[in-house]
């Protein structure tokens, strides 16, 4: 892979005793440590409140740790100059559970706006293709020129993920993305994250979906009391 010209890079993610915690509140994450190679693919699983969210909007660039580091791609975020974490930027994918769709802009819009966001101020042909072949994925298609706002949430919830997918990012970070779907669509969204993992992209997803990790199984981590514990190989920690 190159990254900013500057080749290879051996570690996509790496974080190192990760502690976040909110002012008043118990600890989120407590000394969390994780590594991520190019290509890989990680579940994050947990109950509600675990801190699958912090720690996704961590690897998303938008948190900072409270102690420990976390670096992307080489780079020590707690370090990082502002002009390098803006191209740290352009190649993440990122799907919040706020899906954070522009509710007066088309469909095709919203997920053309992760190129142009990403540096490609004019849409080429081939972008206008890639656009529509990711809506094609998902489903949405029929509802390229539909605004935003009057989707339901599951279709938002696709738009989300067609507008990470688009870009064709070097990381991408989804956060509960089949939380809204129905069966065929949920297996449509995990076939097309899968798809770009086979491409080269590193995915994580938080999920509490354990018929997703059965399905499509893949590398595996649990969340408890903030502690972050990994399926080791030939284990059955997350089914």
């Amino acid at each position: 892979m190159l990254f900013f010209g500057l080749g290879e890079v051996s570690l996509m993610v790496q974080l190192n005793q990760v502690t976040q915690n909110y002012f008043g509140q118990p600890r989120v994450l407590d000394q969390v440590s994780l590594e991520l190679k190019k290509g890989d693919f990680l579940y994050v699983l947990g109950g509600s409140g675990a801190g699958k969210s912090t720690l996704l909007r961590l690897l998303a660039t938008e948190e900072s740790v409270s102690s420990g580091s976390v670096s992307l791609f080489g780079y020590n975020m707690n370090t990082v100059s502002p002009q390098t974490l803006r191209a740290i930027r352009r190649v993440l994918g990122y799907v919040p559970q706020n899906l954070r769709l522009i509710p007066d802009l088309s469909v095709f819009d919203n997920v053309a706006l992760s190129l142009t966001l990403s540096g490609q101020r004019v849409l080429s042909s081939e972008a206008r293709m890639r656009v529509g072949e990711a809506l094609e994925r998902l489903g949405l298609g029929q509802l390229s020129d539909k605004t935003a706002s009057g989707l339901s949430g599951g279709e938002a919830q696709r738009v989300s993920v067609a507008r990470a997918l688009v870009r064709q990012p070097e990381l991408l970070v989804a956060d509960e993305p089949t939380g809204a779907q129905d069966p065929e669509h949920t297996w449509a969204m995990m076939d097309a994250l899968v798809r770009a993992n086979l491409s080269g992209t590193t995915v994580v997803v938080a999920t509490h979906d354990r018929e997703i990790v059965r399905r499509i199984r893949k590398r595996c981590a649990i969340l408890r009391g903030g502690r972050l514990q990994i399926e080791q190989q030939g284990a059955a920690l997350c089914t």
